[in-house]
């Protein structure tokens, strides 16, 4: 085991007047949980001056999302102006390329229905651009909205909405719903900003996920599928057309793809591929195709053991990349030509949403991001390169709370796994823990499996904290599939999802044991999404565990494929027909193990859960329930594949600590 500290013990003294004294904090709860706001979106101005950016609440209530508004804050420092009173969720802030107008998206006049908004960040009202039906994607869409470079209009995405006909019948019943037979497209449409003028300019029956700009401001890139349904962008590919022109195809392989941008001169597209398992989640290799000389594609970060999330270009041969990297974050200048890559800066930490780091930068090459480590919290920093490095000041104190509630330790464990790979993860110990004793385990495991357990603040979500503040050792363990160690490591566990992966974590575990922290009478397991599908995998295949907690799971592989929305996701990443009788569908279901269910076990899921349908939890709970062992189901209306409602948040917190206890 080879383990350090991220942090100072939070029992901490401080002179005053001359005198020491002790401060000691509270324990944390799950209303202090829920009291941290999701700080997002750090956008700064092309002129470097000023950078706006998103605050909102991490529950919703009385909406269709959670309420957030939109603030300003010098990049030189001072206190930050907030710009946006919606009543509801404003988000996406865009600078126009000459600074002087931000554009948003904000569902204030309508809940559910996002419009786009113009604003003076100098002061005056918001005024509404558009008056659309139809869903404009976000937040998994953060380039959904866009200036063109000539500042003349704004792109963005919009589904198509629902007919008159549509809405008639479904008025009067005759709403017999045909499956698959309905396709919403998603298109890219082009608003004027001063005559508002609207035009849908992406071509019929092609389904746009993600779109660029190039620089003459006449055409776009855009990833692209040709039927609109979530499984299709599994089989995704890059294109360009001119605005209201023909597509034509640019780069197809058997990786997803994402973030297209152009170079400035508009003679290379560069963009992000590698498998991963939800839209939303980037985290791969840096590609670059010239695309009127018929070149092939390049990988041009193949030599940085790290997985990029966000790029932007330098120049018309050189990138800058922001990456998931060992666990931490790192931001590398890539080279087109000579691939020559340089490193600027690597932290343990976690920058803006942990599923995709991202920055944003001006003309004059300062950026902006949301940074958060394992004690601090989000907040915005700006970035200077000085010398080669990045040089980094805070511009926000956004979480004063994080002053007065007791955290455990969290330190970097590293462990040899299956076949003897490196092995990295996080061990958060328990409140006031002591040397020398003999702690409960919890081992927490991520989604994906194509994410990541970074150096976040787990004060400010989920369990881990508050499971560290009731005695637990939390142990967050990044297997093979994980994301942060370049795209090999990160795709090694296609074709073997439950096999060698969940080896890496039981062997994690063992390394704790054989260390003197976990005790090894008292180990339970708990995760969500693929973290969840693990916890019923593992007590399919040992009684090591004596409670388990199972959110949002995979029971049995076939089901999941003929019902969930992500369909071409588990055969690409078992690399097998889900309809072989004897094949991994098959091999790698907990309920094929029904005679070695022993455990315990609390299973909690969404009734909307359209990515891991709900049937799974049923089919798991009526196993263990016929069997006699101790399960219980929770489910919570209204809830899709992510729990987001403050009531069902506060209750599941106090569920999952009751069961384990």
């Amino acid at each position: 085991m080879n383990t350090h500290s991220s942090r100072l013990n939070s029992r901490r003294f401080a002179i005053v007047h001359g005198t020491f004294q002790l401060s000691i904090k509270r324990p944390l709860t799950a209303e202090d949980v829920l009291s941290f706001k999701k700080v997002e979106d750090a956008q700064i101005s092309p002129d470097g001056s000023r950078i706006a950016y998103v605050i909102g609440d991490s529950f919703k209530s009385n909406s269709k999302w959670a309420r957030s508004t939109i603030w300003l804050v010098d990049a030189a420092g001072g206190d930050s102006r907030q710009l946006t009173t919606g009543p509801r969720t404003d988000s996406l802030p865009r600078w126009s390329p000459d600074g002087r107008r931000l554009a948003f998206l904000s569902d204030r006049l309508k809940d559910g229905q996002r419009q786009i908004f113009l604003l003076n960040p100098d002061g005056g009202e918001a005024v509404p651009l558009t008056d659309v039906k139809g869903e404009i994607p976000s937040p998994r869409g953060l380039n959904s909205l866009q200036w063109s470079p000539d500042g003349q209009q704004l792109g963005f995405l919009l589904e198509d909405p629902e007919t008159d006909e549509e809405h008639y019948k479904k008025q009067e019943k005759d709403d017999a719903i045909l499956f698959e037979q309905n396709p919403k497209y998603v298109r890219v449409w082009t608003i004027n900003v001063d005559t508002r003028q609207l035009e849908c300019v992406s071509p019929d029956n092609l389904q746009i996920w993600e779109f660029a700009w190039n620089r003459n401001s006449r055409e776009l890139a855009a990833v692209a599928s040709d039927t609109p349904y979530e499984w299709a962008w599994y089989t995704n590919r890059l294109v360009r057309f001119r605005l209201g022109g023909n597509v034509q195809p640019v780069w197809q392989s058997r990786r997803q793809v994402a973030l297209p941008i152009w170079s400035p001169d508009g003679a290379r597209i560069a963009f992000i591929s590698s498998n991963w398992s939800d839209r939303g989640c980037v985290a791969g290799d840096v590609w670059v195709i010239d695309i009127d000389h018929g070149r092939k594609a390049r990988n041009i970060s193949d030599q940085v053991i790290a997985s990029f999330g966000w790029i932007d270009w330098i120049s018309n041969d050189e990138l800058l990349g922001i990456a998931h990297e060992r666990g931490g974050v790192g931001i590398h200048r890539l080279g087109v030509d000579d691939l020559v890559h340089g490193g600027l800066w690597w932290q343990q930490a976690c920058v803006s949403e942990p599923f995709w780091p991202r920055f944003s930068q001006s003309s004059t090459g300062s950026m902006a991001v949301v940074l958060e480590d394992c004690d601090n919290p989000c907040d915005v920093w700006i970035g200077n390169q000085r010398n080669n490095t990045l040089q980094w000041k805070q511009r926000t104190h956004l979480h004063p709370q994080s002053a007065q509630v007791d955290i455990g330790q969290t330190d970097v464990h590293t462990w040899k796994g299956a076949e003897g790979c490196d092995m990295q993860g996080l061990v958060i110990k328990p409140v006031g823990f002591e040397p020398n004793r003999r702690y409960p385990l919890v081992m927490w495991v991520h989604g994906g499996p194509t994410g990541v357990s970074g150096s976040r603040y787990y004060a400010a979500t989920g369990w881990n904290q508050l499971l560290a503040n009731e005695g637990y050792v939390v142990f967050l363990p990044n297997y093979r599939g994980s994301v942060g160690w370049g795209l090999q490591f990160a795709e090694c566990n296609l074709g073997d999802m439950g096999g060698k992966d969940f080896q890496d974590m039981m062997l994690g575990v063992d390394s704790l044991i054989e260390s003197g922290i976990a005790d090894s009478d008292r180990l339970a397991i708990a995760g969500w999404s693929y973290g969840g599908f693990t916890a019923a995998w593992a007590i399919s295949q040992t009684d090591r565990f004596r409670a388990a907690v199972m959110g949002a799971g995979i029971s049995h592989w076939l089901s999941f494929h003929g019902k969930s929305c992500l369909s071409d996701w588990d055969e690409i990443h078992y690399q097998a027909s889900p309809y072989d009788r004897n094949g991994a569908f098959q091999t790698f279901s907990p309920l094929s193990y029904y005679d070695k269910l022993n455990t315990p076990t609390l299973i909690l899921h969404g009734e909307a859960d359209q990515d891991v349908p709900i049937e799974q939890s049923h089919l798991f709970f009526r196993a263990l329930k016929n069997k006699g062992v101790p399960v219980e189901l929770t489910i919570y209306p209204r809830e899709a594949h992510a729990v987001i409602e403050r009531a069902h948040l506060l209750d599941m917190s106090q569920r999952v600590i009751a069961w384990l206890q």
